[in-house]
C-alpha cells in the first residue's frame, strides 16, 4: 500500500492534543513544558506551536510565576477547522481548489468540481466538530 491520500500534519496533530489539553485543564492554563511533557510533544517544537495558536486567537499566554497558556474561549466553541487552519492554513486535497488558473488544465479541468465538493465536505465536517467533541471521545 502507498502513502495516505491525506494526511494531518504533525504540527496539527500536536496543536489538537495541546489544545485538548488546556480544555481538560478547567480554564488554569499550563504552561509549554507541562504541556509537552504531559502529551509527549518536543518542547521546542511546541513553542512554536503555541505561537501560531496564540497569533490565531485561539489561547492566551501569560507570563510570570502563575503564567502559561489558556485557552480563549470554550472547548465547545472552538472548531477543529480553526485549529487546522492556525497550523497548516485552508485544507486542499488539491492545489488546485483554492484559485483557478493553478491547473495546468484551465478551466476545463473536469475533476475540479469534484476536489472542490471534497474540500467542502472536509471543511464542514472540520467545522461541526469542536475541541469538546475531540475531549469527550
Amino acid at each position: 500500500m502507498g502513502d495516505a491520500m491525506f494526511s494531518v500534519s504533525a504540527r496539527t496533530q500536536y496543536a489538537i492534543r495541546a489544545m485538548a489539553h488546556l480544555a481538560g485543564g478547567e480554564g488554569h492554563g499550563a504552561t509549554s513544558a507541562e504541556i509537552a511533557s504531559a502529551e509527549g510533544i518536543p518542547a521546542k517544537y511546541l513553542e512554536g506551536i503555541m505561537s501560531r495558536l496564540k497569533l490565531s486567537g485561539l489561547v492566551e499566554s501569560e507570563r510570570g510565576k502563575h503564567g502559561g497558556y489558556r485557552m480563549i474561549g470554550e472547548p465547545e466553541d472552538i472548531s477543529m477547522l480553526s485549529i487546522v487552519e492556525a497550523m497548516d492554513g485552508s485544507v486542499k486535497p488539491v492545489n488546485c481548489v483554492d484559485a483557478v488558473g493553478t491547473c495546468s488544465q484551465g478551466n476545463g479541468c473536469l475533476p475540479r468540481q469534484f476536489w472542490i465538493g471534497l474540500k467542502k465536505a472536509i471543511d464542514n465536517y472540520l467545522e461541526e466538530h469542536t475541541l469538546k467533541d475531540v475531549t469527550e471521545g
